[in-house]
Parts: structure tokens; sequence; C-alpha cells
């Protein structure tokens, strides 16, 4: 695989992966050191999204994870301290969960200063929308 230390935005789309059903599957992201940017999309039969596999993005900023009906549950410790923003759009399963801070979604993402759910800006310091 070629050297890709510049590349700053990743999207990644599923379609044609129906397999799948936890995602990154183990060392399946390089090592990316300036990768901000990175759009999950389009995974249908993705039930598990792997947070400690993007501990080793130290640059990355903006989650997106969108059209992944059958997501429900983020596995690991955390996402990525150095996140800025995540946004969730068209899974509803994964978007209830995080509405609702499920007791092993929330400690995941609570350190994240913007979370977009469907759009709608999510201000959890006063629990509403």
């Amino acid at each position: 695989m070629c050297k890709l230390d510049a590349l700053t935005h990743l999207t990644i789309n599923g379609n044609c992966c129906e397999s799948i059903m936890s995602y990154p599957e183990v060392g399946l992201l390089p090592h990316l050191p300036s990768l901000t940017t990175l759009q999950i999309r389009w995974f249908h039969n993705l039930e598990t999204f792997e947070c400690n596999q993007l501990l080793h993005l130290t640059s990355l900023q903006q989650l997106y994870i969108s059209y992944c009906k059958e997501i429900e549950n983020m596995a690991g410790e955390k996402l990525p301290s150095s996140l800025l923003l995540l946004e969730i759009q068209g899974c509803p399963l994964l978007e209830e969960h995080c509405m609702n801070k499920h007791q092993h979604i929330w400690p995941k993402i609570a350190h994240i200063p913007t979370i977009r759910v469907n759009g709608k800006l999510i201000d959890f310091s006063s629990g509403s929308l």
C-alpha cells in the first residue's frame, strides 16, 4: 500500500459490503497521521462500531456515521479524544441510544464537544435539543 501520510479526508462506503457486521475490523485502517475527517456510510448490516480501532487516528476531528440502519452499539473504550464533531444520520438505533445517553454509548462519546443527530445539535448539558 502506498504511503497515505498526507490524507486528511476519507469516506468509506459499504454498499458492496453486505457481510460486514462490525467496523472497522481489526487492522483494517492503516496508520493515517493526518486524517482529520472520516465518513462511514451505507453499511446496511453493520451492528457494531469498534471505537478502539480509531484511537490511533490522533488527528481525527470529525466523524460522520450515516445510513447504517442496523448499527446500535459502539464497542471499545471511547472514540478518539481529538474528536470535535460526531454526526450521526440515518442510523435509527444508534441515534436513539445517543439521545437517551445509553450506558454503553454515552461514556464513549461524552467528551465530544459537538454531537449532531439527524441534523439536530444535541446539548447534553441542559438535557435538551
